[in-house]
């Protein structure tokens, strides 16, 4: 670590105050009367090392990031995603409301079943159908009250916010501005070593100066940095409050407004597509009734004729009769020749058999003569 030894540092009070009034005051934020802070701030570098004018606005430094976190935070909470994903959710409802399903249930098979089964359904279906598109709506309106109430709650964190940032950015500025003194107050010192006798030692201090001037001045440009930083993050904390009043507003002119008159158009609607279900009902009844009378008419005629016909008509017809006739004589003729010929056969039969006897006695008496003969 280097530590500068035997050095004034600090000129006198006037001397200082008037650098500070040569600084671009405005550039920095500061106006004459914040001196003290700076003159203050500037304590902080009393004693010239490297690990002083590192730390040096380090504080303040992490108060800046702190707060650009938490507003990129913000900006992506998923909170914040959810509120553009509401209104489209109640867009959806409105989308997929289908007023014609309310109040037309499927319908049974069956003519008057299907007409009973729709008088006592029709209402009941319109009304669990309209209470569900009802309650989705309801949801909604508590969804978009909690969502404003984050919103709302977010609208003072960010102004909360919005003071804290306009604090650092004025300490930043002060710590610039006594960062800024000092290297001038370090570069009148180098001067006037180097104008003086050299030796080892004056030349080894000049070194060190130059080497604390260096990183004392890369530490003011990123203390400038932050602050410029600091300045750009206060308009986009008040475009986040802005956008999310507008929200807040959105979301009172949709829970207020919109969700009520969809309310009373899906009523209307509803009444509407009833009244034509009613219509088509009692067209649909109109018809059957025609049509039933015309059925009624027809099977009357078809059943008239049959039942003359069927007067008119003999028990027995004649072709039966005939067919009949026709029959039994076939069958006795059949039965007679059935008759003739077996008795042709049987008589055929008697002439064989009388053959045979005949000439088997024959042949029976011959052999028993041989037989004799020789015995």
């Amino acid at each position: 670590m280097t530590v500068l030894k035997n050095i004034e540092v600090l000129p006198p009070a006037v001397a200082i105050e008037q650098r500070f009034k040569e600084l671009n005051l405005t550039e920095l934020g500061l106006v004459a009367e914040d001196f003290d802070l700076v003159a203050s701030a500037a304590k902080d570098l009393d004693t010239l090392d490297t690990t002083a004018v590192a730390e040096y606005g380090k504080n303040i430094a992490s108060k800046t990031a702190s707060c650009t976190d938490e507003l990129l935070g913000l900006v992506k909470n998923k909170d914040l995603d959810e509120t553009g994903q509401k209104l489209n959710q109640v867009v959806r409802v409105a989308q997929n409301v289908n007023v014609n399903a309310l109040v037309n249930p499927n319908r049974p098979k069956g003519f008057f079943g299907g007409m009973i089964s729709k008088f006592r359904g029709m209402k009941q279906n319109m009304n669990e159908n309209f209470n569900t598109t009802k309650e989705q709506i309801d949801t909604l309106v508590l969804e978009i009250e909690s969502t404003q109430t984050g919103l709302k709650a977010r609208i003072n964190t960010l102004n909360n916010m919005f003071e804290g940032v306009t604090d650092e950015y004025k300490q930043l500025g002060v710590y610039a501005a006594a960062g800024k003194l000092k290297q001038a107050e370090i570069q009148e010192k180098i001067a006037v070593l180097s104008s003086g006798e050299q030796n080892q030692a004056v030349i080894q201090e000049i070194y060190d100066l130059n080497h604390v001037a260096n990183n004392l001045e890369k530490r003011v440009s990123d203390l400038t940095i932050l602050q410029q930083s600091a300045l750009q993050t206060l308009p986009m904390i008040r475009i986040i409050q802005g956008n999310n009043a507008m929200l807040v507003d959105k979301f009172y002119a949709v829970k207020n407004i919109t969700l009520p008159a969809w309310k009373n158009q899906i009523s209307l609607a509803i009444s509407l597509q009833e009244q034509k279900n009613s219509v088509e009902l009692a067209n649909t009844i109109d018809d059957a009734t025609n049509d039933l009378l015309k059925r009624n008419a027809d099977m009357l005629h078809q059943n008239s004729v049959a039942t003359a016909k069927a007067n008119q008509r003999s028990v027995i017809d004649i072709d039966t009769l005939e067919h009949v006739q026709n029959t039994l004589i076939k069958s006795v003729n059949d039965v007679i020749k059935i008759q003739q010929d077996g008795q042709r056969e049987r008589e055929e039969a008697s002439i064989k058999l009388s053959n045979m006897q005949k000439t088997f006695n024959s042949s029976m008496v011959t052999q028993i003569a041989e037989f004799n003969k020789k015995h």
